[in-house]
């Protein structure tokens, strides 16, 4: 009983020190209130200004990060692309060989039979590639597609139409792999 009367006069004693009205709480000077202020906006403003900076750095950042990831995903199917035309530069000869077999006479119809076979199988592994022919053959002469070796006068044919295809052209995706070898009627 004698400790809580004891804790009851301590309390009593600290709060008889806190002053009753603000009047007798003393104030620093005004001078220092204002420079404290100005000092605090002044932090303000540098803190509000590097926040502004290290957003526009992220923002900057995010952009070219993501600028990358379009360019390396495009370079990656550019490079896949130009690969494939390069083994299909290497493989077309080929077909062409087969279809000039497949032209011959030949008294061996089995033999025949196997040319016809084989080439058919190459023009559908082309097909799945997702490579097509180029059509030439009765189209007008387009130099995007076309490579015009010669030129020949064919009755009841306007100028600038493919006669001949000497050699098929062939495309894949947007790109030539290779262009078409044409006459066109003159």
């Amino acid at each position: 009983m004698e400790n809580k009367e004891k804790q009851t006069d301590e309390t009593l004693q600290q709060t008889a020190d806190i002053p009753d009205s603000p009047e007798s709480v003393q104030q620093p000077d005004g001078r220092d209130l204002q420079e404290q202020l100005e000092q605090s906006r002044l932090r303000l403003e540098a803190a509000q200004k590097e926040k502004d900076e290290a957003k526009e750095l992220l923002t900057r950042t995010l952009a070219e990060y993501d600028n990358f990831r379009k360019r390396s995903a495009k370079e990656k199917a550019e490079s896949f692309s130009n690969g494939c035309i390069s083994a299909l530069n290497r493989i077309l000869p080929v077909i062409d060989t087969l279809e000039m077999a497949l032209g011959a006479p030949c008294s061996d119809e089995n033999y025949k039979k196997g040319i016809e076979m084989t080439l058919s199988a190459a023009q559908n592994a082309l097909k799945n590639l997702g490579v097509e022919v180029i059509e030439a053959m009765g189209k007008p002469f387009d130099p995007a597609v076309h490579n015009a070796v010669m030129q020949e006068s064919v009755e009841g044919t306007q100028a600038g139409i493919v006669t001949k295809e000497l050699q098929k052209g062939y495309r894949l995706a947007d790109k030539v792999i290779r262009h078409s070898t044409v006459a066109v009627s003159c």
